[in-house]
């Protein structure tokens, strides 16, 4: 078949291998072609048969290659690894025979410096251990050891000793153990990761993706219980552009590790920058109640009950913040109360036997000239309410 019997192939598209026009397959380009790197491409093209396969093309693409550039790398053949088949009979007895004479070389060779080493270190052949695998004896040494002391047999262990096994005691201290490590590993883990962004040369709108993106890393952190790593990535969104999301997810995390400041400055950045947001709120309020400032607690609480009379969380922490009123407020009384004290007057009988029952005094009564003074002592004495 010559290049008349192939029909034309103009216009037709490019190959889905390096995307070479379909004209160019044909015997007329390929024989004007002096480009070898753009024949090679053809020639792989045509062996592949991925637009059809033409034996003959082919070879004549291969010819013209080879008249061009006989060292191409195109016109290599793989050939498949040699057998002993592949070998005449005399080939193969002088290959045969080279492995043969190498491996009684090594073998000699091995035999040798194993015979120098122990004429040079004659007292090591008594410490050597067995070669592993062998049927040689132990050293002397270990001979006298193992007949002096016989070797203790492995006697099973008796079923009772099982019930003395605390398996709840051993699970808690492989919990413990792993938490200890977590720690640590969470630890050196954070002592890696840098509290700020670098943003240098970055637009608003790519500061804006990062903080998102840090912020995104702080979320699965505090779902995962690891509030000090999602403070750290908090902290870094911040850095890259700070944001009012960010502020109120660090401030619940600071709350999650009891940094009631830290949370409180957090909360305060919030409500500078969006005032009157609820979330802000509640969070402040749970750090006021901690620090014991409890009318501020109740402050917040209420703007966020005029916002969202609904609002669960918010009913429940004022009914706890006011119930802490009430009763720290019994206690500052009872501090200020006193104890009352009632004084009688007490006649003296050995006076009525000296002066006789029919004397009297000059206010026509007892004698009361200690009571004033006892008024005055017990109205000295702390904590005392004289009656």
């Amino acid at each position: 078949m010559t290049s008349k019997d192939y029909p034309s192939l103009w216009g037709f598209g490019t190959t889905k291998t390096f995307k070479i026009p379909i004209e160019h397959l044909d015997f007329k380009y390929i024989e004007k072609c002096s480009d070898v790197k753009h024949l090679e491409k053809i020639l792989c093209v045509l062996r592949s048969g991925e637009e059809g396969y033409y034996p003959e093309l082919t070879e004549f693409c291969e010819k013209r290659l080879k008249n061009l550039a006989p060292k191409s790398r195109a016109l290599r053949k793989d050939k498949p690894a040699a057998t002993a088949s592949s070998f005449t009979e005399e080939e193969w007895e002088k290959i045969d025979g080279d492995l043969k004479s190498w491996v009684s070389e090594i073998k000699r060779e091995e035999n040798r410096m194993h015979f120098h080493g122990m004429e040079t270190f004659p007292g090591m052949k008594d410490h050597l251990p067995p070669v592993r695998g062998s049927s040689s004896c132990l050293p002397v040494g270990q001979e006298k050891h193992s007949k002096n002391k016989p070797a203790k047999k492995k006697i099973p262990r008796d079923y009772a000793e099982w019930d003395k096994f605390d398996v709840e005691k051993e699970c808690s201290k492989i919990d413990e153990d792993y938490k200890e490590k977590t720690v640590i590993d969470n630890k050196s883990h954070l002592s890696k990761i840098e509290r700020q962004v670098d943003t240098a040369g970055l637009t608003e709108k790519d500061r804006g993706l990062l903080a998102v993106r840090e912020k995104e890393k702080g979320n699965e952190a505090f779902n995962s219980g690891d509030y000090e790593e999602a403070v750290m990535y908090y902290t870094r969104s911040i850095s890259a552009f700070p944001t009012v999301a960010a502020y109120n997810n660090r401030a619940q995390a600071e709350i999650k590790l009891q940094n009631w400041n830290s949370a409180f400055q957090d909360c305060e950045k919030v409500l500078q920058l969006e005032p009157g947001n609820i979330k802000a709120l509640l969070r402040r309020a749970t750090t006021y109640k901690h620090q014991n400032k409890l009318q501020e607690a109740i402050e917040d609480l209420r703007k966020v009950l005029d916002v969202e009379p609904d609002n669960d969380l918010a009913k429940k922490t004022l009914s706890e913040v006011e119930k802490d009123v009430k009763n720290s407020e019994p206690g500052s009384r009872t501090q200020s109360k006193g104890k009352r004290m009632v004084i009688e007057e007490v006649e003296n009988s050995e006076d009525e036997d000296e002066k006789g029952s029919g004397r009297k005094h000059e206010n026509g009564s007892g004698d009361k000239s200690k009571i004033p003074s006892l008024f005055w002592l017990f109205r000295e004495l702390p904590g005392y309410i004289i009656s």
